[in-house]
């Protein structure tokens, strides 16, 4: 990936020297990078994946750390527009290997955005299908007790789905060192790669969607039916959800996934001309690992409100797009990776 993000400084007569690595230093790894008589030193950070904007402070102390070997320039494989600004913003270099960078100290400067657009995945590689989603989704929410992990029986009994299966997803993440094997046969997943690869990979829940609007407010509508409908018959994402459990700005959309008949007729809802104009989506999915293994509510007023998994919701946000909403789905990413 280094190489990669850096071979596209070269197409513009830029030098790129690599120094010897030293292994006991911050960096990844130390290089100059030169332009006609400006020589500069950059000590690197590699990442897999670009951090959320709201991750950004949480750098500072590798900024730092790195600021003692060179100018401080960070690599990923997509780095987003606006992520970009707000990493130089904080005092960031960076580049990614789709060929967008911006590099810059005093006497220089070098910038290029080639693509607007995250690369797309050549193949899945995560199992799919709802029960093996169902194991993933638990590995992502679970927080475990043990420094062990737990046993493929005891993942089997908190996801809901068989044993074999368990043990077929746990071969298959395993070969993507996305969990590991532990003492007496146990497993811990490596939950924050897991949520990314998960979110790279996810296409979407299926099923039957429908497009609707209400005069009341999303969470006014999430709340009233959260009153009138069975329990267990649905699940509330974006862009209530995260605003309940971490709250973040006035939500403009809602969405409910149904797993039974709900009184839909009692929310005064109106059909909606695109997903423009929704403000309500109640989606009957295909994937029904969107509804959590264990319960997930949040309260508001007088009433407990049912969440769809987590990394639905993050998903949910991110699908939705938006600046605000790629930051409450980094708030919510911090929430879920921290909960206990």
């Amino acid at each position: 990936m280094l190489t990669s993000a850096l071979d596209h400084l070269r197409d513009v007569d830029v030098i790129v020297s690599y120094l010897p690595r030293d292994p006991n230093a911050d960096a990844d790894d130390v290089v100059d990078i030169a332009l006609g008589e400006a020589s500069i030193r950059f000590a690197v950070e590699r990442r897999q994946r670009a951090p959320f904007q709201n991750e950004i402070p949480d750098l500072e102390r590798a900024r730092r750390n790195l600021e003692k070997l060179g100018h401080p320039l960070i690599i990923a494989t997509y780095i987003p527009e606006a992520l970009g600004r707000a990493l130089v913003e904080a005092g960031w270099s960076w580049a990614d290997d789709q060929g967008n960078y911006d590099v810059r100290s005093a006497g220089l400067r070098l910038r290029q955005r080639r693509t607007f657009s995250a690369p797309r995945q050549p193949r899945r590689q995560m199992p799919t299908g709802s029960g093996s989603l169902a194991v993933i989704r638990t590995l992502i929410m679970l927080q475990e007790d043990s420094e062990d992990g737990h046993s493929p029986t005891e993942w089997a009994k908190l996801s809901l789905v068989s044993r074999p299966r368990v043990q077929q997803v746990f071969a298959a993440l395993g070969a993507l060192e996305l969990v590991q094997r532990t003492s007496r046969g146990r497993w811990r997943p490596d939950r924050s790669a897991l949520l990314d690869q998960f979110l790279t990979e996810y296409r979407g829940p299926g099923g039957t969607e429908r497009l609707l609007y209400s005069l009341d407010e999303p969470a006014t509508v999430a709340a009233k039916l959260a009153r009138l409908a069975p329990s267990h018959s649905f699940v509330t994402s974006a862009d209530v959800a995260p605003d309940l459990v971490a709250p973040w700005r006035r939500p403009t959309t809602v969405i409910f996934y149904v797993a039974s008949e709900i009184p839909i007729d009692s929310l005064g809802l109106i059909e909606a001309h695109g997903r423009a104009d929704a403000n309500v989506i109640i989606r009957e999915p295909r994937d029904r690992s969107i509804f959590p293994a264990v319960d997930l509510v949040a309260g508001t007023g007088d009433v407990e409100i049912p969440l769809a998994d987590p990394s639905q919701i993050i998903w949910d946000l991110q699908d939705l797009g938006g600046a605000d909403r790629l930051e409450a789905a980094g708030r919510m990413r911090t929430w879920l990776l921290d909960r206990r």
